[in-house]
């Protein structure tokens, strides 16, 4: 078992610690051709092949956990079931040496000297990125791993991202609410501005199991 960090937004934390949010979709750093199409969409563990110097396939040493197709193949970055996965979240230092999440709740611990964001009179916003481990509150595990395209997005699959506003006050007082698939790609557009591209994007699903680990 492994365990890596992974981005959040304030909005997305919020939405895994009421257990709204069990699903998250990140793009391909680098997108396969167009006509690209993997063995299967699941990720599996295989064992990639190289080339040797006179040009024959041969089996790598080590297997990967990824998706592949016969000439093109991708790791995936967010390893493999039952791996876990720390949220790196937005932190302030208004109230230093005690450092708070964006999001509210529980104290996110003391900063110490190895701890110096922009220097110890610093009293303002820490981006998530540079958030520490040891600050962590929310530790993730990764319960299935995919591929697809942006679009193939279903309804159920938006409201495992967060999106189903139905419930929501604002809703409630308006009569109306935005279909949670229309929410999240017109949210996803606004970040990435690539909706039209329609990129292969890792599905990563995930059960929460701790939201104190790491928190002073």
């Amino acid at each position: 078992m492994k365990q890596r960090p992974i981005i959040f937004n304030t909005e997305m934390v919020r939405a895994i610690l009421d257990g709204r949010k069990t699903q998250t979709r990140r793009m391909f750093k680098a997108q396969p051709h167009d006509d690209w199409a993997p063995f299967s969409k699941n990720a599996e563990w295989y064992t990639p092949t190289v080339i040797d110097k006179r040009g024959f396939y041969q089996a790598a040493k080590d297997d990967v956990f990824g998706v592949s197709s016969e000439d093109c193949a991708f790791v995936s970055p967010f390893g493999t079931l039952g791996d876990q996965l720390w949220v790196r979240e937005a932190m302030t230092k208004a109230h230093w040496p005690d450092l708070h999440y964006v999001c509210g709740g529980l104290t996110a611990g003391t900063g110490d000297e190895d701890f110096d964001y922009r220097g110890a009179e610093y009293r303002g916003f820490i981006p998530s990125i540079h958030m520490p481990r040891w600050a962590a509150r929310i530790l993730l595990e990764v319960t299935a791993v995919r591929v697809e395209r942006l679009n193939e997005i279903s309804k159920d699959d938006a409201i495992k991202e967060g999106f189903d506003h139905s419930r929501s006050a604002a809703a409630k007082s308006a009569g109306w609410y935005e279909k949670p698939r229309t929410a999240f790609l017109r949210t996803w557009d606004q970040i990435y501005h690539n909706l039209d591209a329609n990129p292969w994007v890792w599905v990563v699903e995930f059960k929460v199991i701790s939201t104190t680990g790491g928190a002073a």
